[in-house]
């Protein structure tokens, strides 16, 4: 044992018999070998909330004894925060939301608060929420309670039914902080919102927003202001009055109750200790029962942390089909636009548990269920105050997709097209697959619409009724689009579909068209060198090319290093206005270390600077030092060439200076890199070039008026010197001239 640690605890210990407040670290284990993992899981250290780099180290959440424990069994560790509740408390930004209040406990609603917050709530929307049901009683007590949201919440109604629950673990507030931000959110919107009045009119959605009373309530008793590290509740284990006490109450759930001493503890002391018996503790006797009551479709049970979808099995294994597809692609529905991972336990972070709810509820109940572990490592148990709200409203759109599949639920799931290109005159074939997502068959037929969005194409029908489609279950149909002969370049056009069908919402997406063909603004194959670009680092030529016998990057002799900031730089001066659809596209494959390097493809916008952009195969930063959190970007393995496309109108702006791919890095881990080909830059023009006059045509008309131009010296508007500037030297002259003389004669 290093010799600093053997002072820093000798200390820690001659302090600890005067003064019981337990002290709570993150340390990073190296070495995660199986033996090393089993022998953490086995003294009771939680592996449900760990970071870290495959083959490398782990970081875990322990208390001062659980670090001297691993420290005197041989384990290699480095401790990164030897406090954390200091650490937590330090780093917190204070932040006032008047739209959502905040509590006063780091932002966190304390017991009472959150009592009165609910009153509040119900006061406000007695229409739509709720009184409380007490479900049952805590160890010391105290009231489990649940409440409903419905447009007749007193009423038990025969509507598809869902569950949230939160704060089974007491140092996880964020879960609960997130059910009342939605339920403020649905509340406020219900008349307004289309899909939330909806899901309100058609759904039971049930809330447990705390589970733990006790142990939350301990937390608020040591630390008022918020960074309370206890996790159990508070039965009497014999193991005094601290944080050591109590059950883990979610390993204490009957479906693989103590299957193994890893996945939790026996140890009443422990941090995973698993109760004397399975269901022993009041608390998951109260969540048993209520769940038991109910007929409910699917359940999210509310953790914190480390951005994932956790689903069965606990050990590791997965569930059969069909139901492991229709977990992963909820879950990835889920996690459309807040980049969480979806997986088991093991599979995302590489721990395995038994007794836990998610796997009682699926397992025991057959209900499909996920542990959403909400905020990234480097948030922790308790976030600064000034995180919170985005934390909660990331979960929006996850909760309201959870409660419309709990019932059937109609989308239009994709199309496709008999073309690319659509000129003026064409016929299209357009196929479109409709999906009954939901977890519930579709008693009645889909009446599916059609219309359009102007004149400029004609659709060959306008009404289609698709039979009922069970839970899970897909369909298709197809027709065609004709294209107006007069539909100017550049336009855009598009139909507009429906979905109704009884006791499902009635959704409308649209279908849209840019009339013409792409036109390349600009390409670089890398055949002809680098001469485009700008590099810094090891950015370079590889002959592992997509096409041709070149590509660039970021790596090409070797794994990328550690600890760098490297750049692929191209000044480009790109105007958008007569640009409709603007979008790059290269192919791309890279190795890169998941949640922890990155690249980003970025556009420097004036007076904006350097924006990361959202493409098809770009997920959110995890917020580690080299992945800027929320920022999009590229990691992971993707071994195969994929075709990138990234729409530059997410941007909202009328010109662009510059692209560039960032790559960074932590230490440790490194892999071999991003490599892209064929970068493209494209888009519709709003008009033909050439066309002086703006009539769709290129004559000798046009050719007149570029000599009126050069005889006469007037200045071209600006649409007509893009349209015009065939030879791209910034302003009109002979040379355009002879251009546009050989355009009209077709040479």
């Amino acid at each position: 044992m290093n010799n600093k640690y053997i002072i820093y605890f000798s200390l820690a210990l001659l302090f600890n018999i005067g003064y019981s407040k337990e002290i709570y670290q993150s340390i990073r284990v190296f070495n995660p070998t199986d033996e090393n993992i089993k022998i953490i899981g086995e003294l009771g250290i939680p592996l449900d909330h760990i970071s870290g780099k495959a083959g490398v180290f782990i970081d875990l959440t322990v208390n001062e004894n659980e670090t001297i424990e691993l420290l005197s069994k041989g384990i290699n560790l480095e401790i990164i925060i030897p406090n954390l509740t200091d650490h937590y408390k330090e780093r917190n930004i204070p932040f006032i939301n008047r739209d959502f209040p905040l509590g006063s406990m780091q932002g966190n609603y304390t017991w009472d608060e959150l009592n009165n917050r609910f009153d509040e709530l119900h006061d406000f929307y007695p229409n739509i929420i709720s009184e409380r049901m007490i479900i049952g009683q805590s160890i010391e007590g105290r009231d489990i309670w649940a409440f409903k949201i419905s447009d007749n919440p007193n009423i038990d109604e025969d509507e598809p039914e869902v569950l949230y629950t939160a704060l089974t673990h007491a140092r996880e507030p964020v879960g609960m902080m997130n059910l009342f931000y939605f339920v403020q959110h649905i509340a406020e919107a219900y008349g307004i919102d289309t899909e939330l009045t909806f899901l309100v009119n058609n759904r039971e959605m049930w809330f447990i927003p705390v589970v733990n009373p006790d142990g939350y309530i301990f937390n608020e008793s040591i630390e008022p202001d918020g960074g309370g590290m206890h996790r159990k509740n508070r039965l009497d284990t014999n193991c005094g009055d601290g944080t050591n006490r109590g059950v883990d109450l979610n390993r204490n759930y009957s479906f693989g109750w103590g299957a193994d001493n890893s996945g939790s503890s026996p140890y009443p002391c422990s941090t995973t200790y698993r109760g004397e018996s399975a269901f022993s503790e009041p608390e998951t006797q109260a969540v048993r029962d209520f769940i038991i009551s109910r007929d409910f479709s699917n359940v999210l049970h509310y953790h914190t942390y480390s951005n994932l979808y956790i689903h069965p099995w606990g050990d590791g294994s997965l569930p059969n089909e069909p139901d492991i597809s229709t977990i992963i692609e909820i879950g990835q529905e889920m996690a459309r636009y807040n980049g969480y991972i979806v997986g088991t336990g093991l599979a995302t972070i590489g721990y395995t548990v038994n007794g836990d709810a998610v796997d009682w509820t699926y397992g025991d109940q057959n209900i499909i269920s996920y542990v959403p572990e909400v905020g990234s490592p480097a948030q922790g148990f308790w976030p600064s105050e000034n995180e919170i709200t985005d934390l909660c409203s990331a979960q929006i759109y996850p909760n309201k997709v959870f409660s419309f599949v709990s019932g059937a639920d109609i989308i239009m799931k994709s199309y496709s097209y008999s073309q690319e290109n659509f000129m003026p005159g064409d016929e299209v074939n357009i196929e479109i697959i409709i999906e009954n997502r939901g977890l519930r068959d579709a008693e009645n037929d889909i009446e599916i619409e059609l219309s359009t969005i102007n004149d400029l194409i004609d659709i060959d029908t306008d009404l289609y009724i698709m039979d009922e489609l069970q839970a899970r279950d897909k369909d298709d149909f197809s027709f065609s689009v004709l294209f107006s002969n007069t539909a100017m370049l550049g336009s855009v056009t598009g139909v507009i579909i429906s979905l109704a069908s009884e006791n499902t919402l009635s959704r409308i997406d649209t279908i849209e068209f840019v009339v013409g063909q792409g036109e390349i603004l600009f390409y670089d194959s890398f055949e002809n060198g680098l001469g485009n670009w700008s590099l810094n680092g090891d950015w370079g030529l590889t002959d592992d090319a997509f096409s041709g016998s070149l590509a660039l990057s970021d790596s090409p002799d070797s794994d990328y290093q550690p600890s760098q900031e490297t750049i692929a730089e191209i000044s480009l001066d790109i105007e958008l206005d007569y640009i409709s659809n603007p979008y790059v596209e290269f192919f791309a494959k890279w190795d890169i270390e998941s949640n922890w390097d990155f690249v980003r493809f970025q556009a420097y916008v004036a007076d904006s600077g350097w924006i990361s952009l959202q493409g098809i195969y770009t997920e959110p930063g995890s917020g580690q030092t080299a992945q800027p959190y929320g920022e999009h970007g590229y990691d992971d393995i993707q071994n195969e060439w994929v075709q990138e496309k990234i729409f530059l109108e997410q941007l909202n702006v009328s010109r662009l200076l510059g692209f560039r791919f960032i790559q960074t890095s932590d230490d440790y881990t490194e892999g071999e890199g991003f490599i892209f080909d064929d970068f493209t830059i494209a888009g519709f023009p709003i008009g033909m070039m050439g066309d002086y006059n703006s009539d769709m045509s290129i004559d000798i008309f046009d050719l007149l008026g570029l000599v009126d131009i050069l005889i006469f010296g007037s200045d071209p508007t600006p649409s007509q010197l893009y349209f015009c500037d065939l030879d791209g030297s910034g302003m009109i002259d002979v040379m355009d001239l002879i251009a546009l003389s050989n355009i009209i004669l077709g040479i």
